[in-house]
């Protein structure tokens, strides 16, 4: 990518000097609107991060489905999201890691079409600048769970276009994983959030080889059809064609783990990282036949200061378009997104280990302009991936089931 322009440049510092005017906001604000301290302790050590408490939030939906990755359906919605619910086990809560209760809805009527209790892992967090100038701190979540049709959706259409043929076989459950920002404005206090729930064709979230506890039988569920959430609904224009895809060096963000073992105190710091994604060429993963080349054939290969890693492996890892954000005036901004699923080699420093893993998360390309806690600018995007450990004490690849995650890597690209 080429070097900003002289406006951009402008607006950079015009945005520098807005985060450093946050120091002089009120105590509420400046509360919420702080870094996650990860990076205050030395890799492969314990950390007490600092997360802010989020509220619920209502906002517009949009409900879609790929199949041969062409846009099969394009349906407006709404969305209740409860407040992120800290997991408690004897002892206390585990760090860092929530349950999201998700219930997509008709808007108007407010008809429940789709529920779930989703676990949400932590990722990281950054500020953004908005147009008009005010600072936005932005907490990114991954997810992972079920979500469950209800029955006025199942009584309303059996199309297979709407409800996967999977959740049949499986308690009328169907698995999604992808991430939510929650956005804090931190002139006004509002909250808000921009999100994706992907779920996809048999190739990835239906497996069978011992891979999944929900193989796809020898006829399949859905090769060819995928489905996928998004918030918000108002201003997204699905496009599984030519949203871009992460290309570029990177020199940051950072590696973590979740060192399951010492529970519920599990967080560890953060190593720095350093690497590169590249691409490899565009196609349909999702099809008996041909379609639009809505899967990027991605590697992804990024170091950590203190020997961890995340590289390619002999497996696939792809970055499914799903389309984009046009208002400029709403969070998140002009942002495309991807969907991120696939194997990558994972190497845990801290553990000592060397793993091939299924990886699941999301890339935000574009939106407002991003800064770290050092009012230093970030890349434009940012790629969220985590590992799906069966369990925490079991490094066998865990398919398309609610799945703990272990690894955690936020990669910066230009």
């Amino acid at each position: 990518m080429s070097r900003p322009h002289r406006s951009v440049r402008t607006s950079r510092l015009a945005s520098f000097f807005a985060i450093a005017a946050l120091a002089l906001a009120p105590l509420p604000a400046r509360a919420q609107c702080s870094p996650d301290l990860f990076d205050t302790v030395p890799c492969c050590n314990p950390v007490v991060p600092s997360l802010p408490v989020i509220p619920a939030v209502s906002q517009t939906s949009k409900f879609i489905c790929f199949r041969d990755c062409a846009t099969q359906a394009n349906v407006n919605l709404c969305v209740d999201i409860d407040p992120p619910q800290p997991i408690t086990i004897p002892g206390g809560a585990v760090c860092g890691v929530y349950l999201i209760r998700f219930k997509v809805k008709t808007c108007g009527g407010g008809q429940i079409l789709w529920q779930g209790n989703l676990r949400a892992h932590y990722s990281r967090n950054w500020l953004e600048i908005d147009p008009t100038g005010v600072a936005v701190g932005v907490w990114r979540f991954l997810l992972n769970g079920d979500m469950k049709p209800t029955a006025f959706l199942l009584n309303a259409t059996t199309s297979p276009n709407f409800i996967p043929s999977c959740r049949t076989s499986f308690g009328n459950k169907v698995y999604f994983g992808g991430y939510v920002d929650y956005a804090f404005d931190c002139g006004t206090s509002a909250w808000t959030a921009a999100w994706a729930l992907n779920h996809d064709c048999d190739t990835f979230h239906h497996p069978t080889g011992g891979f999944s506890p929900r193989p796809a039988p020898g006829a399949g569920f859905h090769p060819t059809r995928t489905f996928t959430f998004v918030g918000p609904g108002a201003g997204f224009v699905v496009d599984p064609v030519t949203t871009p895809v992460p290309v570029g060096p990177s020199v940051a963000d950072a590696l973590r783990w979740n060192d399951w073992g010492t529970l519920p105190n599990i967080c560890r710091g953060e190593e720095k990282v350093a690497g590169s994604v590249q691409s490899f060429g565009s196609f349909c993963v999702c099809t008996l036949s041909s379609g639009p080349a809505q899967y990027e054939n991605t590697s992804v290969n990024v170091a950590g200061g203190c020997g961890s890693a995340v590289q390619p492996s002999p497996v696939i890892f792809t970055s499914k378009r799903i389309g984009r954000w046009t208002n400029a005036v709403v969070f998140p901004g002009l942002e495309d997104l991807n969907v991120n699923l696939g194997y990558l080699t994972y190497t845990n420093a801290c553990k000592g280990t060397n793993t091939l893993e299924f990886f699941e998360g999301a890339t935000t390309l574009g939106g407002n302009p991003g800064f770290d806690y050092f009012m230093q600018p970030l890349d434009r995007a940012f790629m969220d991936i985590g590992t799906s450990n069966k369990n925490p004490n079991n490094t066998v690849i865990w398919i398309g089931v609610p799945h703990v995650t272990e690894g955690i890597a936020n990669i910066n690209v230009p």
